[in-house]
């Protein structure tokens, strides 16, 4: 009995049984619910389906913190047996020392995670007010990542170094100082250890001088940097250069589109399009669910025929790319986040699980919890720049094509220490003081609340721009970016509050431009197209056909043209109209979707269903009347055109954009010839494609 006790008691053991509690502790929250969900629909299909993977992913948090309380347990039983001996005194068992280390040890990364990522922890700490909310605004308002570091490092220090300071420690330094003078009377044995240590110095911390990597084609590359939910005022506001300087340097070296349009303000379906340079109504990508049939039938895009030209092409992404993962766009080497009913489990699971998260949230800990890089409040766009930095290396200086697609601007907009707090208000206290939950969606809130809002965005952007800079800094340094053609884009933009009644988010609605006007930059150093402003408009399916010539290949089948014209500077404009539409409704109403102006289906999460693999996709009797329900919108020139079906009947209304840009004002019964023709215009595009038709107008019912 006495050896179980003394086993109990020694610092590793006693370390993981401090991990186990930390583990029962989270797994007792009321917060947890059944494997870290909460809704009764999620549990029971958990309970039916992810039985299995909920327990694998349990054990693996519980194996996680017994590993990191025993190593902190074993420091702690280490310390105080230094300083037993240190005191004179006789050996004491471990065990609350090694609680003490493992508590100490484990609090410390805590207290770190929540510094740099306090989107993490809102929910545990802030959201739960009194002390937690007060622990919580006092590491993130006065400690930084680096101050808290030092201070761990001078305590380490002191209970390393104090026993030789004290009493018979005294001696002991005396003595262990007279085996270092030992060793100094061997001069060559003390060069060698100090060359070695310097050379395991440079490699561990030191950062190699590289050398420029050999062009093995004249064939131009392509990278393309794509930011989640950046809007165009972000790149070419005239504070752009201070608040984002990347992105802003970026566009004026290049060719900047003014008016580029996105067809769908959802990422999924606005990716597709921009990479294939066709409508959804031709690759058959409508929302952000659409079945494996679907994404597998999607056809040729840009991707894939530079990958048949010879090129390496490759996509790396966090948590909002997905679709990359899922839909087969001819990239060969896909490092993006998975999307399925297990990952969504796995990933309850470790948000539910409070003292893990400081391990999970870092470089090991994503190679332990791949499902980490799905989480929305973990985006870090340096640890995304590592990545595509990674690739970039690879590629050795063949032709390549790699997009990198940052997602931090995305909601909860949850950009990392210190970007969390670059623009925010300090004294701010409200509900969205480190993130912006994307529900309940509310039409619009407080001055101070939307203002939060708006910094919290802007700090996301301005960390996609450091990791945007590193990356092309990285091109530089390896001697490519001569010869390859940058292209920066959103894939759509982003409501922030400031118009009363639409929200935030995108994809909802259409009223207004800004979550489908998007900033669009080229940059082509091959060809020396001149840098310059073009104010016409542009679409997401103009983009493939575009590039593709400049590359040297024959671009897919698009519904889109070439823009060189634009490109070249020879002209401002096409003529072009750019046509747009919403994505699939979260919820059954919200800001600019009213209950009564839409036609009813089911939210999407009880419209949701799953494959047996874990697939997720709207179920197929939904996919005709979604598609159906959509509202529209045409813009030509300075007049756009918005129907909005409704069980009443369609509805129109008519925007003069040149003396109402904010789309305030309907004055279609002032210009019913507009009307007509945005209307014939608008038809003719939405019946081309022989499966979608337009509702009748609201007074022919």
């Amino acid at each position: 009995m006495r050896g179980i006790w003394r086993a109990l008691a020694s610092g590793p053991v006693a370390g993981a049984l401090t991990g186990v509690a930390l583990f029962a502790i989270d797994l007792a929250s009321g917060e947890v619910g059944f494997a870290g969900l909460r809704d009764p629909r999620a549990i029971a299909v958990v309970l039916e389906r992810a039985r299995g993977v909920a327990i694998d992913e349990q054990l693996t948090i519980l194996l996680v913190l017994m590993v990191m309380g025993a190593l902190f347990g074993t420091a702690g039983a280490w310390c105080g047996h230094a300083w037993d001996r240190a005191r004179g005194a006789p050996p004491r068992l471990a065990g609350w020392r090694a609680v003490a280390g493992a508590l100490v040890g484990h609090l410390f990364f805590l207290a770190r995670s929540v510094i740099v990522y306090p989107q993490l922890y809102s929910a545990h700490l802030y959201a739960r007010g009194g002390a937690r909310r007060r622990a919580m605004m006092l590491l993130t308002d006065h400690l930084s990542p680096r101050a808290l570091d030092l201070l761990m490092a001078l305590a380490v220090g002191a209970l390393v170094l104090g026993p030789l300071l004290f009493q018979r420690g005294r001696l002991e330094a005396r003595a262990a100082i007279a085996r270092i003078g030992a060793w100094t009377r061997r001069r060559k044995v003390l060069a060698a250890i100090c060359v070695v240590a310097v050379a395991i110095a440079l490699a561990i911390f030191g950062r190699p001088h590289r050398r420029a990597v050999t062009v093995n084609s004249t064939r131009p590359s392509l990278l393309i940097i794509a930011v989640d939910s950046l809007r165009a005022d972000r790149v070419y506001a005239p504070d752009a250069s201070a608040r984002f300087p990347e992105m802003a340097a970026l566009a004026r070296r290049g060719v900047r589109f003014r008016q580029a349009f996105v067809t769908q303000a959802r990422t999924f379906p606005s990716f597709v399009t921009l990479l294939t340079g066709r409508y959804s109504c031709h690759h058959g990508i409508r929302h952000e669910l659409p079945p494996a049939s679907a994404r597998a039938a999607i056809g040729p895009s840009l991707s894939s025929v530079l990958q048949a030209a010879g090129y390496q092409t490759a996509v790396v992404s966090d948590f909002s790319g997905d679709l990359f993962s899922r839909t087969p766009l001819g990239f060969s080497e896909v490092d993006a986040p998975e999307f399925n009913l297990y990952s969504i489990v796995r990933e309850q699971i470790l948000n539910a699980h409070l003292n893990v998260l400081p391990y999970a949230a870092s470089a090991l800990g994503e190679a332990i919890f791949p499902t980490m890089r799905e989480v929305a409040e973990l985006d870090d766009p340096d640890l995304l720049a590592d990545r595509a930095i990674d690739r970039l290396d690879r590629f050795g200086g063949r032709p390549f094509f790699l997009t990198v697609f940052f997602s931090s601007p995305h909601f909860p907009y949850g950009a990392p220490w210190p970007y969390y707090r670059k623009f925010t208000d300090p004294e701010y206290q409200g509900p969205y003081r480190y993130l912006k939950e994307p529900l309940p969606q509310l039409a619009e809130v407080p001055l101070q609340d939307a203002r939060q809002v708006q910094a919290l965005y802007d700090g996301a952007v301005a960390a996609a721009d450091h990791g945007i800079a590193r990356l092309l800094a990285r091109l530089d340094e390896d001697g490519l970016s001569k010869n390859t053609l940058v292209v920066l884009l959103g894939d759509h933009g982003e409501d922030l509050f400031e118009v009363p009644g639409r929200g935030m988010g995108h994809g909802d609605h259409l009223w207004g431009s800004l979550d489908h006007h998007i900033p669009l930059v080229i940059v082509d150093p091959v060809h020396h197209l001149p840098p310059h402003d073009v104010g016409g408009i542009v679409r997401d399916v103009d983009l493939a056909p575009t590039l593709a010539p400049l590359l040297g290949v024959t671009a897919p089948p698009s519904d889109g043209i070439d823009l060189a014209p634009l490109t070249e500077g020879t002209r401002d404009s096409l003529g072009l109209d750019a046509y747009a539409e919403t994505g699939l409704w979260l919820l059954e109403s919200g800001p600019g979707y009213r209950r009564e102006d839409r036609l009813p289906y089911p939210n999407v999460w009880t419209a949701t269903e799953a494959a047996p693999d874990g697939d997720l996709f709207l179920n197929p009797r939904w996919e005709a009347v979604s598609t159906f329900a959509k509202d529209r919108a045409i813009t030509s020139g300075s007049w756009k055109l918005v129907y909005q079906p409704a069980p009443d009947g369609a509805h129109y209304r008519l925007f003069d954009l040149a003396a109402d840009p904010v789309e305030r004002k309907d004055v279609a019964a002032a210009h019913p010839n507009v009307v007509t023709e945005l209307r014939d215009k608008l038809t003719r595009f939405i019946e081309a494609d022989g499966h979608t038709r337009l509702e009748p107008d609201a007074h022919d019912q």
